[in-house]
């Protein structure tokens, strides 16, 4: 039996989705997601506890890690401690990181940390069959009009796909 897939999220995913109405729906995809247990703090609305008992996992950085994070942030001005913390996790687990933060997924992509949207991810949950492609159009409308800002051209592209498939249902 294959170990599940694992994915960190960041701040601005969780606060995406639960704009959206998908918290929820993102713990029935057949993977794992995970944050720095720092962040537990940063959590009100979702608060902390929510998300705890919806699965997801707050992960402790090792010393190492923390060192990591104090000489990324000396490197970046923009992305905040919490964002560098996720960064690093996602570096040490060698997963995905999702993130619609531009300056965040700017310095995952200089540190070769492989991200995603807040699209894909809703693409993951239509193409899983969780939701369906008229939900994933306005989950994404939803998420726009709050202002929430996910990766532009990964949006416009599933967007079109998304339409296509619309039809279909």
């Amino acid at each position: 039996m294959s170990a599940r897939q694992s994915y960190v999220l960041d701040t601005n995913t969780i606060i995406d989705l639960h704009c959206a109405k998908l918290l929820s729906k993102v713990f029935q995809l057949p993977c794992d997601f995970s944050v720095t247990d720092s962040l537990a703090d940063e959590f009100l609305n979702p608060p902390f506890q929510v998300l705890k008992e919806l699965g997801l996992c707050f992960e402790p950085l090792t010393s190492e890690e923390i060192g990591k994070i104090r000489v990324l942030m000396a490197t970046y001005s923009k992305p905040s401690f919490y964002d560098i913390s996720v960064l690093v996790l996602a570096q040490s687990k060698k997963t995905v990181l999702i993130t619609g933060d531009e300056a965040l997924r700017n310095a995952a992509a200089d540190n070769s940390v492989d991200c995603r949207g807040t699209c894909w991810l809703i693409d993951y949950l239509a193409n899983e069959r969780i939701i369906t492609y008229t939900e994933a159009i306005a989950a994404y409308n939803v998420i726009l009009k709050k202002p929430r800002f996910p990766p532009k051209d990964e949006c416009k592209a599933l967007l079109i796909i998304w339409k296509q498939r619309q039809k279909l249902e």
